[in-house]
C-alpha cells in the first residue's frame, strides 16, 4: 500500500494518519467525491472513511482507493483481488481473465488487470481487423467520384472549373468505434513502465491506430455508437475502454457521465454470478428442457390494503421451476459466514430467515435456500438445515448453501442437484 494507492476491504474503516494510512489531503479529496458516487460506496466517519458493499477503484485527484472483497481474510490482497477479477470475468464475458491472469498482474493492483485485459482484447480485434465504416467525404477531384456538389461547384466559379467538388462515401477505420478505443489507449500508455510487455503492446496498437482521429476522453464516453451484428464483436473492447476512460480521464466529471471510479455492487455481482452459473447447469442437466430459472420474478405483494391493492412487493432473487411448478426459491447473500464463532448461527442474520419465511408462505414454496460465498473457514463445516416452527411455516425447509467462486461450474451443479434431489427420486421411480 503506497501513499497514493490505498488497498482496503469492503466494510472497513480507513483511519486518518497517524492512526491509519489516510492523509488529510487524501481524506479531503475522497470526501469531495462522495456525493457523486453510488450510495453507500464511501461513508464519512469520525476521523476517517468507511467502505460499503461496493468493490473496485475510486480516483480522487492523485489518490486511488482500491476496495477488494472481504472473503478469504488472508495476508496480502492477491486472493481477494483474484476473486473479484473472476467475478467480473464471468459477469462481463471477458475471456482474457478466464484464461488466467498472471500473478504479477494481480499483485500490483486492479487497474493493471483492467489495462492488461483491454490491451489483450484490442490486439485480438487488430488480428481480425479494425471495424471499418462508410464516412461522408467531400473533396475537389479531377474525375467525378460519388456525386457532384453542384451548388459548391457554381460558387467556386470558373477559377476552379478544372476540379469537381465531389461528395462520396469512403470505407475507413477513422470512425467512432476506433476513436473511442484510441482515446482509452492514449490514457493508458503513459501509465505503463517503459519497455515492459504491456508498453510494447500499447505501442503496437498506437501504430495500428495512426489513421484514427483523436477524441477527448469526455467526448469518447458520450459517443453514441450504432449497435448491430457487424459491430457486436467490439462489445468487450468498448466496455473495457469505457472503464479506463472513467478511471483515468481528468475531464469526464462534467456532463452526463461522471467518471469518478469503477465500482461494483457486490450483492448484485454475486447474484449475477450464481444465476448465470445455475442457468448453465440447467442447460447441462438431463431435465434441462423442463427446468427454468427466473431472476427477481414473479413479484408478489406481501399484504393488501383495505381496497384490495397489493403493497410491499416481494422480489425473490431466484426462482427455480419444473414445468409450471415453483420448486425452490433461492436468495443470494454477499456476507461472510463465520462458523467458528457460532457453528449453529455462523452469522446468519435473523432478518434473512424472516424474509425467506415470507417468501415460502406467500409463494407456496416449501424449499428455500440461502446462498453465501464459500471461503476456507467453511471447508469442514456442515452446512445447517432448518425447519420453520410456526404453523405458517409448517413443512417449509430452509437450507444454507456455500457457493465456491473459484469453481462456479461444479458449485452450480451441486446446488442444482440439492434443489431437485427429491424430485428426481420421484420422477425416475
Amino acid at each position: 500500500m503506497s501513499d497514493h494507492h490505498l488497498v482496503v476491504r469492503e466494510h472497513q474503516t480507513i483511519r486518518l494518519a497517524p492512526n491509519g494510512p489516510l492523509s488529510r489531503a487524501a481524506h479531503a479529496a475522497f470526501l469531495a467525491r462522495i456525493p457523486m458516487l453510488p450510495s453507500g460506496v464511501l461513508t464519512p466517519v469520525h476521523e476517517g472513511l468507511r467502505t460499503g458493499s461496493h468493490c473496485g477503484l475510486i480516483q480522487a485527484d492523485r489518490w486511488t482507493l482500491e476496495i477488494l472483497p472481504k472473503i478469504y481474510d488472508l495476508d496480502g490482497p492477491l486472493p481477494d483481488r483474484g476473486a473479484l477479477v473472476r467475478m467480473l470475468a464471468v459477469c462481463f464475458d471477458i475471456p482474457v481473465w478466464l484464461d488466467g491472469t498472471a500473478s504479477s498482474d494481480l499483485a500490483d493492483d486492479l487497474l493493471r488487470v483492467v489495462i492488461r485485459a483491454y490491451l489483450e482484447e484490442a490486439q485480438r480485434q487488430l488480428r481480425q481487423g479494425w471495424i471499418k465504416s462508410y464516412v461522408d467525404q467531400e473533396d475537389r477531384l479531377t474525375r467525378l467520384r460519388g456525386r457532384l456538389n453542384l451548388s459548391e461547384q457554381v460558387r467556386r466559379g470558373r477559377a476552379a472549373a478544372h476540379q469537381l467538388h465531389c461528395v462520396f462515401d469512403e470505407l475507413t477505420v477513422d470512425n467512432g468505434f476506433n476513436r473511442v478505443v484510441r482515446a482509452a489507449l492514449t490514457l493508458v500508455r503513459p501509465r505503463l513502465p517503459v519497455s515492459s510487455r504491456l508498453a510494447i503492446q500499447a505501442d503496437q496498437l498506437d501504430l495500428a491506430l495512426a489513421d484514427v482521429g483523436q477524441l477527448l476522453p469526455g467526448e469518447a464516453l458520450r459517443a453514441q455508437l450504432p449497435h448491430h451484428r457487424l459491430t457486436r464483436r467490439y462489445d468487450r473492447l468498448l466496455l473495457l475502454a469505457s472503464w479506463l476512460l472513467r478511471l483515468l480521464s481528468p475531464d469526464v466529471h462534467g456532463g452526463a457521465q461522471e467518471g469518478l471510479g469503477l465500482t461494483f455492487d457486490m450483492n448484485r455481482l454475486f447474484q449475477e454470478i450464481v444465476s448465470m452459473a445455475l442457468e448453465a447447469a440447467i442447460r447441462r442437466h438431463p431435465l434441462g428442457s423442463r427446468l427454468r430459472l427466473t431472476r427477481e420474478r414473479p413479484m408478489r405483494p406481501l399484504v393488501t390494503d383495505l381496497s384490495g391493492t397489493g403493497r410491499f412487493m416481494m422480489i425473490p432473487d431466484l426462482c427455480l421451476w419444473l414445468d409450471e411448478d415453483l420448486i425452490a426459491i433461492l436468495d443470494t447473500k454477499w456476507k461472510r459466514l463465520s462458523p467458528f464463532q457460532d457453528e449453529h448461527k455462523a452469522g446468519i442474520a435473523q432478518s434473512d430467515l424472516y424474509q425467506l419465511l415470507a417468501y415460502g408462505y406467500t409463494y407456496g414454496c416449501n424449499h428455500l435456500t440461502l446462498i453465501y460465498p464459500h471461503h476456507p473457514e467453511m471447508k469442514d463445516w456442515t452446512l445447517p438445515r432448518f425447519s420453520y416452527c410456526s404453523p405458517a411455516g409448517a413443512n417449509i425447509a430452509l437450507q444454507v448453501a456455500a457457493f465456491d467462486l473459484g469453481a462456479s461450474r461444479s458449485a452450480a451443479g451441486q446446488l442444482l442437484n440439492q434443489q431437485i434431489g427429491g424430485l428426481l427420486h420421484a420422477i425416475f421411480q
